[in-house]
């Protein structure tokens, strides 16, 4: 007889609530900006959401970009989940995502901070402000597509979906990352030092921390 195998069993009550709240939070922005929900759909293959929008003020604090910081933080939560469900760090259950969600989202209003202070320390507002829509825009792009993926993740409980669904978002994530470089190589190239200083300590160091803090 093969080996049975191992299965993520995951209470999908609490999960639900949070799948709705994203998904009507979606509707809301599509309803309310249907064009600009449409262009930011093919971010992946065509820049012209960036394009058009890159210009608009506010540039960040507006209506459409925040609703998709709360729906990337629930998103990068549940995903979190997952990652330390597969590791057998932690229990199914909405406590430990609470933890979660609370990491995240302490770590996305410390890393905004820190964003703001040091392009005022090196005067590099513009380029901050730029670079921060870009990457927001590619992480909701990000959400729109890893967002099925998640739903029947959930559903079917499968350690070998669950793997997949997280080898699927580490590689979408890094072709943000290429596509930012790539679509932005004159001003990063010549600012180096600040990228360099961008990615350690905005980027990597972030992530790292709160894997550190949820497991110990």
């Amino acid at each position: 007889m093969g080996e049975a195998t191992e299965r993520i069993l995951i209470s999908n009550d609490w999960i639900t609530i949070i799948l709705l709240i994203i998904i009507g939070l979606l509707i809301y922005n599509k309803t309310k900006h249907p064009v600009r929900f449409k262009s930011l759909q093919t971010l992946l293959y065509n820049n012209s959401y960036i394009n058009n929008y890159s210009k608009s003020t506010p540039l960040i604090l507006n209506a459409f970009n925040i609703i998709f910081y709360f729906i990337f933080i629930l998103i990068a939560s549940l995903l979190l989940h997952v990652i330390i469900n597969l590791n057998g760090l932690t229990t199914n259950n909405n406590g430990s995502f609470l933890i979660i969600l609370l990491y995240i989202f302490s770590f996305i209003i410390i890393r905004s901070i820190i964003g703001f202070l040091l392009a005022f320390l090196f005067e590099k507002g513009n380029e901050q402000q730029y670079f921060t829509f870009t990457k927001l825009s590619y992480l909701g792009n990000f959400c729109l597509l890893i967002l099925p993926l998640l739903i029947i993740n959930f559903y079917i409980n499968s350690v070998y979906f669950s793997q997949f669904l997280i080898i699927t978002a580490v590689l979408l994530l890094l072709f943000y990352y290429f596509l930012q470089i790539k679509n932005n190589q004159k001003l990063i190239f010549s600012k180096m030092f600040y990228f360099i200083l961008y990615l350690c300590a905005l980027e990597i160091s972030p992530f790292i921390i709160i894997y550190k803090l949820i497991i110990k």
